[in-house]
Order: C-alpha cells, then structure tokens, then sequence
C-alpha cells in the first residue's frame, strides 16, 4: 500500500497532522493512517488512546470552523500492533488552521502531497462557496455607457439598451442594478491592456508603448490591430510560387489576445500586459493564475475552466470565440508544425503565454518538420537515416533539423550513435 490522493501515513503523531486533515477537507475524502511508515508498513503506536483523544480534542481546537461531523477517528489492533485511522470526508466549507488564519491556514491536497492553498486559491474556494461570481456582483458604478458594444451587438440584430435583454446577458441583477459584467463591457472598464515593445529579452532598448482601455471588446479590436500593424509579412517563393508568411498568424493573435481578456482574474485592479520582443517573441501577461483544478496540460489536452463564463458567452454571441477550450492547444498544434513550442507558465498570481517569432527561416522547415511528425505519428519512431530519406537532405541538414526539434520540445532523442532514434514528446 502505498500513499496516495487519498491515502496519507503518519509514523506518529504530529501537529502536522491537522494540515493533512484540512487538506482532505478541502479538497476530496481521505484516509489518515496513524503508526504506519512512509511505505506503508505498520509499526504501531505506544498509548494510542492516549493520541486518539489528543486528536479529538486538535480537531475542535485547532481547526475552523467546526469540521467534527466530517471526521470519524478510530482505534484499531492489527497482529498486536496499535494504529489510529481517521477517514475524513469532503466538508462544505473551507478549513483553516486558526492560529494562521484563512489566507495562510488552508491547505489543500495536491496527488499524495497535502501543500498550503495559494490567495488565489482561497479566493476561487471562497467564491465556489458562497455561489459568487466577479461577473454577478453588483457594479460600484451604476452610470455605465455601452456606445462601443452596441454597434457589435446591432450586427447581429441584439439591441443591448433593451432592459430584457441587459437582464438575460447577466448586465443587470433581478434589481436592475448594473453587474460587474456589464462594468467590463461598459465604455467605464477601469482595466486596460498595456503594451511595451523592445529591442530584446534584455529590455535595454525600449521602443514603444501603448495603453488601450474602454469596453473590453475596444481594447480586444485595438489590441488586435496594433499587434497585426506591428507584424510583419513576408513574401516567400516556393516553387515559384509566392507564399505570404506573417510573423504572428492572425488567428494565434486572436486566440491569445482574447484568452488574456476572458480568463483573466477582475477581482484585483491590474492592467493585462503585452511585452513585444522585435527579435524574439511576444509575452502575454494576464492577472490571476489558473482557474478551477486544471492543469496546463488539461488545457492543451482541450479541457476549459471558465472563471468568466457570461463574460466567455457574449464574446462567442459576438462572434469572437470560435470553439470553447480549443485556443491554446490549436495554437500549440500550429508551431509544433513549424518546428517551434510555445511557452505557458501558471505562476500564483498570473498567467503567462509566451509566442516564439516566426521567420522565413522558420517556414522553410515547416513542411520537412510536417513530413516527419506524420511519419511518427504512423510509425512511433524514426532514425536520423529515415529521416533523410523522407526529407532528401543530407546527413548534416538533417541531424540539425531533428537536433532543432529536440530543442523545441517537439520530439525526444533516445541512444545515441548509429542506434539513435527519436519518438514524439
């Protein structure tokens, strides 16, 4: 037996222990065995009724609110050994140590590890718990104007002064006051997108800068134009064919800008920011970490978490979102064929997306990269002897082209020498 997300060992007792109780708390139903080593291994406790009581009593002094009802704790005998199993359910609140508070005091399981909730964390549990959303609280500003969204919304014949149809947007509450949702399409948004471009990663040489506000669907089309006016466009011959390449495809920009915009955290006053890198990339900086219990690789994977769901609504109403939960991994899909990857990082209090510059250099290898990925995802594996012959280079072009996908994440090398091949990551 080994531990798990649901199964935790504790050679003794511990204060720690109430943190592994509130992680079970919080989180999923769980199993705490008392007098068991790290490998599950039964080793007995001395006075385990003694312990048993010290619990009981930790669990109403230690723990908030009061969790007892959600936690049974008994004493067991197995070959003359003695051992405690407190099975805890899932409760229906957050749990927190006391002397630590809420913000420093939650605890949450993560796989088999019980580790401290992050504030964004308690903040998306607090909001989970009271059936709140920032999208469904009332506006602290009520004199709202809609001038920029009513000319989108009249494309697709929605008259948004309509009392009605403010209701069933979610832009006014069952009293007719403005909801935050409608502060964010409101020509009042107090939040902007603010834009840098540089030299370099370095910083050193800065360029330009640009801050757009208004209705979050003015800031999405300002964003969109300036980023698509400062992208250039390449004129590539092949087979004496001309071949436009952009240097950021429209549709990645569309897809990022409006990930940043709908997924990002409101309850904090923080401007979304692009830093763009002449020589290098683009930079997505949006506030608030990930939403819910998904993962990076849920999200390429096609999985969504919407912590802006009415928001993600009207932007797909107005045409903007083409398929829920498909934004990022197609964008993934698009440079993994070019032979280049992406870069996302879930920090505590942002989101980052990062866009590697593409480059008639770039697209020259984009369909010997095509031809290998398909060979791969037929047959598993592929030599660098294989690989020539599929390309037609020669052996140099082609180690450094598989050499280069290695270093983009796109496949993995296994061996070396004559007996190398590779597979996909």
């Amino acid at each position: 037996m080994l531990e798990n997300e649901n199964i935790e060992f504790k050679r003794e007792y511990t204060e720690n222990i109430y943190k592994e109780i509130i992680a079970f708390l919080n989180t999923y139903s769980g199993t705490i065995l008392v007098g068991y080593d790290d490998n599950g291994e039964l080793i007995g406790l001395d006075n385990s009724k003694n312990i048993e009581e010290k619990i009981s009593n930790g669990i109403i002094q230690k723990i908030s609110p009061d969790c007892s009802m959600f936690v049974s704790i008994n004493n067991n005998n197995l070959e003359g050994k003695e051992f405690i199993t407190i099975n805890v359910s899932k409760g229906l609140n957050i749990y927190y140590l006391k002397e630590k508070g809420l913000l420093r005091g939650t605890f949450v399981r993560n796989g088999s590890c019980s580790i401290p909730a992050t504030e964004e964390t308690v903040k998306q549990m607090i909001i989970k718990n009271s059936n709140l959303s920032y999208e469904t609280t009332v506006s602290i500003n009520q004199n709202l104007t809609f001038n920029y969204i009513s000319s989108a919304f009249e494309e697709i014949n929605i008259n948004i002064n309509d009392t009605n149809i403010k209701n069933n947007l979610h832009l006014l509450n069952e009293q007719n006051k403005y909801t935050n949702l409608a502060l964010l399409l409101s020509d009042q948004n107090p939040f902007t997108m603010r834009i840098a471009t540089y030299d370099s990663l370095e910083k050193s040489n800065f360029l330009d800068r640009k801050e757009f506000s208004g209705s979050l669907l003015e800031i999405y089309d300002k964003t969109l134009d300036y980023l698509k006016i400062n992208s250039a466009t390449y004129g590539l011959i092949v087979d004496s064919v001309r071949k436009d390449v952009e240097e950021y495809p429209e549709f990645i920009l569309r897809e990022i800008i409006l990930n940043s915009l709908i997924h990002r955290d409101y309850s904090t006053n923080a401007s979304n920011i692009i830093n763009i890198y002449k020589n290098e990339g683009i930079e997505f900086i949006s506030y608030g970490s990930l939403y819910g219990n998904i993962t990076i690789d849920d999200i390429l994977a096609g999985l969504s978490a919407s912590r802006n769901q009415y928001l993600q609504s009207i932007f797909m109403r107005l045409k903007r979102v083409e398929a829920i939960g498909s934004g990022l991994r197609r964008v993934s899909s698009y440079y993994l064929n070019i032979g280049l990857s992406i870069t996302i990082e879930a920090l505590p209090s942002s989101f980052i997306v990062k866009l590697p510059r593409i480059t008639t250099a770039t697209q020259k290898t984009d369909d010997e990269n095509k031809i290998i990925i398909d060979y791969l995802n037929k047959n598993g594996e592929i030599t660098r002897k294989k690989a020539e012959e599929l390309i037609k280079k020669e052996k140099t072009m082609t180690a450094t082209l598989l050499n280069n996908m290695v270093d983009n994440n796109i496949l993995l090398k296994i061996g070396n020498g004559p007996s190398t091949k590779y597979v996909l990551k």
